[in-house]
């Protein structure tokens, strides 16, 4: 099954300016598996992947405002984004095969874990017809379909066991058809009667009649369609070899010359074939269901190697010494999306304390939060669930240093905060993230324009947790 697209017109809820901001710039789907890069946007995982995948070009970052090279200095172009996975997860959505009458509606985490591969309604294409259809129509109209696409002309031409060439399309099933109905009504009259009452019976039979004269006005009609054309081909021999064999069989009927041991034998191997016909379809639905068992072994097996992959990615590339250096580009048009409320916050990768230590990050107001909205750029400091939480010490009460980097060799700004052991902030975690907390006036907005500070439309900030009273576990 192909990738599938959620819109934000798949919302049930009055909430599609809060989704606007969660759409992904590649694709145009809410995002999926979100993942934010180094320049700050959210993707898909797999739009992010694609991206990164196309060796011969410098990746760029797909929004049309941004377009910011997305480059590898700092480790991983890319990282996970739990919070925002999260805030996708809890809008409900209607099936995407609405349309088609699927009336399910849910958690969008719902519809990728349980409805997803199980809807109905999901369309797939008839690899002959092309024509749409649901799962529970799809395998059965593709063993019997029989249509194919004429490459010069596109119309669809019914073909059967036998070639048939190139019909107008009027009639392209009125020969088949003939064909098919004679050689069936012939063999009927051997399988459906007694052999002890079957020459009286065919003698009888108004049917036979019947299909004795059809067969003449037949040939005659079909001959007729190929006037203009490039003449009846294999359909005519097809249709004298059919009268002929129609003609000896009628009378072989008339004169009582049917054979009951042919019949009989007939009947056996038709039997024989059902048999192993069924026994073939119960071998098909075993490999079937071990096929579905492989598929969701893998996916799980491929889910965990993704999940050790970012582990890997994030050991790689994160401190270790309870510091961080933010590097922020783009910031006007960062600016430009908080001013607009698209996008007001946005957090740093993670660092960590000690290689044993606490898991940290940094979340950026840049046109403030709280008591510094609208006047102060606000900065907050966030623990993060960690491996090693059951044997740190708690609650986390080690001061934390801010500075913003002044760029020409001027003062820096700097603020110190203590934890307050109280606050939920510092608590353990019982969730991906504590509650942001730190210094809602960081700094003003008049400062923070004057020069040093922003650089080729780059600012810096440094964060220093004091290390230096921590114990290790």
């Amino acid at each position: 099954m192909s990738r599938v697209l959620i819109k934000s017109d798949l919302l049930t809820e009055n909430n599609k300016d809060n989704i606007e901001k969660y759409v992904c710039p590649k694709c145009d789907g809410i995002l999926r598996d979100a993942v934010q890069t180094s320049c700050g946007h959210w993707l898909c995982n797999d739009c992010a992947e694609e991206i990164f995948d196309k060796k011969e070009t410098t990746p760029c970052c797909p929004r049309t405002e941004c377009g910011e090279e997305l480059t590898t200095e700092e480790g991983r172009p890319f990282f996970l984004d739990r919070f925002v996975r999260k805030e996708i997860n809890r809008f409900s959505i209607m099936c995407p095969n609405c349309k088609f009458g699927c009336d399910w509606n849910g958690k969008i985490s719902e519809f990728y874990a349980e409805h997803l591969g199980s809807c109905v309604y999901e369309k797939e294409e008839c690899p002959h017809c092309k024509k749409g259809l649901s799962l529970s129509e799809y395998q059965s109209h593709v063993n019997q379909c029989l249509t194919e696409y004429e490459q010069s002309s596109g119309r669809p031409i019914i073909q059967g066991s036998r070639s048939f060439g190139y019909l107008p399309e009027e009639h392209t099933y009125c020969a088949a058809t003939a064909l098919d109905e004679m050689a069936l009504k012939q063999s009927q009259c051997c399988l459906g009667l007694d052999q002890g009452s079957c020459v009286q019976d065919l003698n009888d039979s108004s049917s036979v009649s019947s299909l004795r004269a059809e067969i003449p006005s037949q040939i005659h009609s079909c001959t007729a369609i190929y006037t203009n054309t490039d003449g009846p081909g294999p359909i005519g021999s097809d249709l004298v070899s059919l009268e002929d064999s129609a003609g000896g069989g009628y009378g072989d009927m008339r004169g009582g010359r049917v054979d009951g041991k042919l019949m009989s034998l007939a009947m056996t191997k038709i039997t024989e074939m059902q048999a192993e016909s069924t026994k073939k379809d119960s071998q098909i639905h075993a490999l079937q269901d071990k096929m579905a068992q492989l598929e969701t072994t893998l996916s799980t097996m491929m889910s965990e190697n993704e999940d050790q992959a970012f582990r890997l990615s994030l050991i790689e590339n994160s401190n270790f010494d309870g510091s961080m250096v933010w590097k922020i580009p783009q910031f006007s048009q960062r600016m430009d999306d908080a001013r607009t409320g698209k996008y007001t916050s946005i957090f740093s990768p993670p660092f960590y304390s000690s290689r044993n230590g606490y898991k940290i990050c940094l979340c950026l107001y840049i046109l403030g939060d709280g008591i510094g909205k609208g006047t102060h750029m606000s900065l907050f400091f966030v623990l993060m669930k960690g491996e090693f939480d059951n044997i740190l010490q708690w609650p986390f009460t080690h001061k934390v240093t801010f500075k913003l980097i002044n760029q020409c060799g001027a003062r820096d700004i700097m603020d110190i905060f203590q934890p307050d052991p109280l606050s939920s902030s510092f608590q353990k975690p019982r969730s991906d993230m504590n509650v942001a907390s730190g210094c809602p006036r960081f700094v003003s907005m008049n400062e923070l324009m004057q020069g040093g500070f922003i650089v080729d439309d780059t600012i810096f900030i440094k964060v220093k947790v004091d290390t230096a009273t921590m114990r290790d576990p």
